[in-house]
């Protein structure tokens, strides 16, 4: 099954002809017909969505929200309500209490299934972004009084071209804390920085009329706006147009004449919900960094290391890259400023390496701490003489300044002994071999250096295809 609808109606005949609807598109269903007996099965089962009637014989449909949206377990569960007695009021309250529609009897078939598959989806991205981030469910990425929220930015995609028509006004007015911006299609499909890229498309009802409903998948296949919400207004009664449209990727629809209030609450709920989704998608950024980080000096680290020699030796296989070069370095008589000065400001001193030797490679270069003192440096592309000038360099960088110690007039002089080994031509072997041989005989070197008198630079014998 596709997914795990729960029923809540207290009339038999509704519950079984929308569980056969819901059957023959593959979705599993559960069935309540009162709220009490709705609530206990969305705590017990957490289905994928729920469709609630209003009107209940013991609770309030619009209650049964508010208490299922109060519980952190059932929280996230999208919530379609419905009504046969709906008007304005009634609709308002409903997603004032977070429902994610409300939909008049009797149901037009196309835009609910529309709608469920919508909101299915929805659900589906904000918890592949929670299971990504290892993080609890809503209440921890729940936006606190102190945490600075960007202004939201909103573009309005119409024909109106420099002057903004009466519609784009009124638009504006929906949401007056967004920064807004009209622009044309073709000007919208261009956009490149980041900073021009909005949280919310609003396509208005001519451009839909000139362009048809292309224009959602034109929007969303585009790297810079695909993770922009998208929203569309049609005119009134254009339910078949908005669940096409709802299918193709719009987050929501929105019908003429506009009510401002109701466009408020669902634009609002819809940029909510981005907001914790880019903030989990930021916490995952930030986790993986930092998996491939030493947490010490920020460099990356050996498993890190591994992955990209792993790819290098790919491409050395492949013929993409002709040479690589790695240097192992070892920070000269480190042991010694531990058991003076304390471990704090031995700390202080390999951040303090780290970041000088980050200063002197290449762009493409690539520094890991490797364990301890010892650092790697894997150079890409490098032959034995571009390798050689950048180890001279680190050794340069490393030992021409001395190094200051917290709560001491001593200033350290220090230095690392560095050594090379270059693979060239294709590498036959396999990519645990490649790491393993090129590393081996860098350390090699180093160990020579060491032996020659420190603060030096060594090349090994060249790996060779």
């Amino acid at each position: 099954m596709s997914g795990r609808i729960l029923i809540v109606d207290d009339l038999s005949i509704n519950r079984t002809i929308l569980r056969a609807k819901l059957q023959a598109a593959c979705y599993d269903c559960l069935m309540a017909s009162c709220g009490e007996q709705a609530i206990s099965l969305a705590q017990d089962e957490l289905p994928d969505l729920i469709l609630l009637d209003c009107r209940l014989p013991d609770i309030d449909g619009v209650e049964v929200c508010r208490i299922l949206r109060a519980n952190p377990a059932t929280r996230q569960i999208p919530i379609l309500l419905f009504s046969a007695t709906a008007d304005r009021e009634q609709r308002l309250r409903a997603l004032k209490t977070g429902a994610d529609d409300f939909l008049s009897k009797p149901l037009d078939e196309s835009y609910l299934m529309g709608r469920i598959r919508s909101l299915l989806r929805a659900r589906d991205r904000h918890a592949q972004g929670r299971l990504s981030t290892a993080l609890p469910p809503a209440p921890a990425m729940a936006e606190g009084a102190t945490r600075f929220v960007p202004q939201s930015r909103m573009i309005i995609i119409c024909n109106c071209g420099a002057t903004p028509c009466g519609m784009c006004a009124d638009l504006r007015a929906v949401m007056p804390d967004m920064s807004c911006t009209c622009l044309s299609l073709q000007h919208a499909l261009r956009l490149d920085a980041d900073a021009a890229i909005p949280d919310l498309f609003l396509v208005t009802p001519d451009v839909i009329t000139q362009r048809g409903l292309q224009i959602i998948p034109d929007l969303l296949s585009r790297n810079r706006t695909r993770q922009a919400e998208l929203c569309i207004m049609l005119p009134h009664k254009q339910e078949l147009l908005g669940a096409m449209a709802l299918d193709l990727g719009a987050r929501e629809v929105l019908y003429l004449p506009l009510d401002v209030e109701e466009a408020q609450l669902r634009l609002a709920k819809i940029l909510h919900q981005k907001r914790q989704r880019d903030a989990m998608q930021r916490e995952f950024e930030t986790q993986l960094d930092q998996a491939v980080r030493d947490p010490l000096t920020g460099l990356f680290n050996r498993r890190y290391l591994g992955v990209q020699m792993a790819n290098i030796a790919a491409n050395l296989q492949s013929g993409a890259l002709s040479h690589c070069a790695v240097l192992v370095i070892d920070l000269d008589h480190f042991k010694a400023v531990n058991d003076r000065f304390g471990h704090n400001a031995g700390d202080d001193v390999l951040t303090e390496v780290a970041r000088r030797m980050r200063s002197a490679l290449r762009n493409t270069d690539i520094l890991a701490r490797y364990g301890g003192e010892e650092f790697v440096v894997v150079m890409p592309g490098a032959d034995l003489s571009a390798a050689r000038r950048v180890a001279l360099r680190i050794c340069n960088t490393v030992h021409t300044r001395p190094y200051a110690v917290v709560g001491s007039d001593v200033a350290l002089q220090l230095s690392v002994s560095i050594g090379v080994a270059v693979q060239h031509a294709a590498f036959h072997g396999g990519t645990s071999d490649f790491a393993k041989t090129i590393v081996g005989k860098a350390d090699d070197a180093l160990r020579a250096a060491k032996a020659g008198g420190r603060n030096r630079v060594v090349t090994g014998h060249i790996a060779a295809a």
